[in-house]
């Protein structure tokens, strides 16, 4: 098993989740390109937050902008696909935010067209399926919480786009706690779509499965 990298310790959780995003973006990346001209990335919650590296190397923000990068690199070596990638990172608190822009204003890219929002997303969910809605779209939602903010109509602007690819951090063993109690049912509904049947364990099974 490889080592997990100094700027992680403490922060395990972080290193598989971001390991699983540089993982997937890069294969993504490199199949969709060869046949779109421009893609997009929404970071939906983008801090940053915990980091341990000034380069933000170990947020979703660094990572997502170095694949970004590379994979434009490659796409035109390899293959002779010229693509722009286009990047928008929505953060709503005003530190993170200021962080952020700080570091996108510092970036020199080409090949990455980046930009920032301040604000809640979704408060902002028209104004981002309008910047996305001629491109294939890459939506990385990772809250912090799961009510009214990854429900199907929260959602639903977005999921209408043509062409978008979603990963959802959803914090499993809290839904899992909340299938049970009836305090939390009509939040549990609005996230399913559907009403909480008695055998809650078999359909905490299915969300898990979807």
């Amino acid at each position: 098993m490889a080592a997990i990298p100094v700027e992680y310790h403490g922060r395990e959780q972080a290193y598989v989740k971001h390991t699983i995003l540089k993982t997937y973006l890069q294969r993504l990346f490199m199949i969709i390109g060869r046949n779109e001209t421009v893609i997009n990335y929404v970071d939906c919650f983008a801090g940053p937050w915990s980091e341990e590296s000034e380069d933000l190397r170990d947020t979703s923000i660094g990572i997502s902008l170095k694949l970004m990068k590379d994979c434009a690199k490659s796409l035109e070596e390899v293959h002779g696909c010229k693509v722009k990638f286009r990047a928008l990172y929505i953060e709503k608190n005003k530190e993170a935010f200021s962080k952020l822009k700080s570091f996108l204003d510092d970036d020199s890219s080409s090949c990455v067209a980046a930009d920032c929002i301040q604000g809640d997303y979704t408060t902002k969910i028209p104004e981002i399926a309008a910047w996305a809605s001629h491109n294939f779209t890459f939506f990385f939602i990772d809250p912090k919480g799961w009510r009214k903010v990854i429900n199907a109509p929260v959602l639903a602007p977005l999921l209408a786009l043509k062409k978008a690819e979603f990963l959802i951090n959803l914090m499993y063993d809290f839904i899992n706690r909340a299938m049970s109690m009836k305090a939390q049912q009509a939040n549990v509904e609005e996230l399913l779509g559907k009403p909480v049947s008695e055998s809650w364990e078999f359909s905490c099974c299915s969300l898990a499965l979807a």
